[in-house]
């Protein structure tokens, strides 16, 4: 059980990183020359909410569906709550579609239909429920759904979601995983700081000058830091092996 939830979490931070730094190297380039290019990613994973967490997530996608097949359908805005479900649900099975003419993929669409449908219906954005239990709540539908989402087959997305539950005879503990939290705990630490607000707010001490002294400090190592992390970045790419950007399947 707990390596499974390893490689789950690992995959999560994965396909974040992959995806939100391979847009942010567009929007990079694009100021290079002169284009202007939206955020594509919000830190989507401190979402409380599932519906919150595609208003954060590859948001340029999620702006197409929602302007060209959503709001031509009436969107939410319907008198007759059938239409409304209708609507999501197209929308959704399109979205997983798009991603791969697999049964995987249709129901990583359809979960979160489900669950952004519930959430609709329950007003659960609104409700007062404290934030740690929606944040773990959304944490544990968007693993599932990665894990939907990252198997070659039906019967493998099966057999794997039976060893994330103990279904499979399995037992909980795992040397293996427990090697793999201790042998790239820094990379664990660095990929979960990352996924929040905390370096944008550091940036803003340290770089934008709220206070002088730091300001100073950080306007000198900044240049510094990014250069050793350019480094750092060149050296792993050229001594690993070939690793594609996961979205190229797409």
């Amino acid at each position: 059980v707990l390596l499974s939830w390893v490689g789950v979490a690992a995959y999560t931070l994965q396909i974040f990183y992959d995806f939100s730094a391979y847009s942010d190297m567009a929007i990079g380039l694009g100021l290079m020359f002169g284009f202007h290019f939206d955020e594509n990613f919000n830190y989507p994973y401190i979402s409380k909410s599932v519906t919150e967490f595609w208003r954060r997530w590859h948001i340029s996608l999620s702006a197409w569906f929602r302007e060209y097949v959503y709001f031509p359908l009436g969107g939410s805005r319907v008198r007759n709550k059938d239409k409304l479900v209708r609507n999501l649900f197209v929308v959704w099975m399109l979205t997983g579609i798009w991603h791969g003419a697999e049964w995987t993929f249709f129901l990583w669409g359809f979960l979160n239909f489900l669950f952004i449908l519930v959430e609709k219906f329950t007003d659960f954005e609104k409700r007062k429920i404290p934030g740690w239990i929606k944040h773990i709540y959304l944490l544990w539908v968007i693993m599932t759904g990665w894990m939907l989402f990252r198997a070659n087959t039906l019967s493998q997305a099966v057999v794997y979601l039976k060893n994330m539950y103990g279904l499979s005879s399995n037992g909980f503990y795992s040397s293996t995983a427990i090697m793999f939290i201790r042998e790239y705990w820094i990379y664990w630490i660095l990929g979960i700081l990352f996924c929040t607000p905390f370096a944008k707010r550091t940036e803003k001490i340290f770089v934008d000058g709220q206070w002088k002294a730091a300001g100073f400090i950080g306007n000198m190592l900044y240049p510094i830091v990014l250069l050793v992390l350019f480094v750092i970045s060149f050296s792993s790419l050229v001594q690993g092996s070939y690793n594609p950007f996961i979205y190229f399947n797409f």
